[in-house]
């Protein structure tokens, strides 16, 4: 009987195996596993002015009659523009850009800053000047900072202060810092 029964066994594995590898077979199929290599270049980020730093100093001095006023002076009277050159130009992606004071020594304490040649707008740490480049403009943008000295308001105190500016003689150094962020791409 333990024969019956170990053949019996054998026969019914004999007859699962044969099942399996049929039913394998009929169930077969290809696999395979591939592998692809995507890539993706950082865009460039080249903001700079026009001596690469992120600060710039100017001269804001125009020239008068030299009969009224020895040129490269400022005095009572006077007005200009410092321009601040800012390049996009080796960017690939676009920038907003902000323009503000950082120091100035030795100003005279009747010389303001404006924003615009109108001097209607006053320049501040708090009122600065903002604007936008796209990515790889060749044109330099030009972020300009007016300033007037006016020479005389009628009060003691206002020609009081710019004698006192006059007979010191210092030299005005203005230094502006100049910040790009890059603007987030849009679809």
């Amino acid at each position: 009987m333990r024969k019956k029964k170990t053949a019996l066994v054998v026969a019914l594995l004999l007859i699962g195996v044969t099942a399996l590898g049929l039913g394998a077979a009929v169930y077969a199929k290809y696999i395979a596993s591939l592998q692809k290599t995507g890539t993706a270049t950082v865009a460039k980020w080249a903001f700079s002015t026009d001596n690469t730093a992120g600060t710039i100093t100017c001269d804001p001095t125009l020239t008068y009659d030299t009969g009224t006023l020895v040129s490269g002076k400022i005095a009572p009277g006077t007005y200009g523009e410092c321009e601040i050159e800012i390049s996009n130009a080796n960017s690939e992606v676009g920038v907003d850009y902000v323009v503000k004071p950082n120091s100035i020594t030795n100003q005279p304490a009747n010389l303001k800053l404006y924003k615009d040649a109108g001097h209607t707008e006053p320049f501040s740490a708090s009122n600065t000047i903002t604007g936008f480049i796209p990515a790889k403009q060749t044109d330099a943008v030009k972020a300009s900072v007016y300033w007037v000295w006016e020479y005389q308001d009628g009060t003691t105190a206002y020609d009081d202060a710019d004698t006192a500016d006059g007979e010191a003689a210092k030299t005005m150094t203005l230094v502006f810092d100049v910040t790009g962020t890059q603007v987030q791409p849009t679809e």
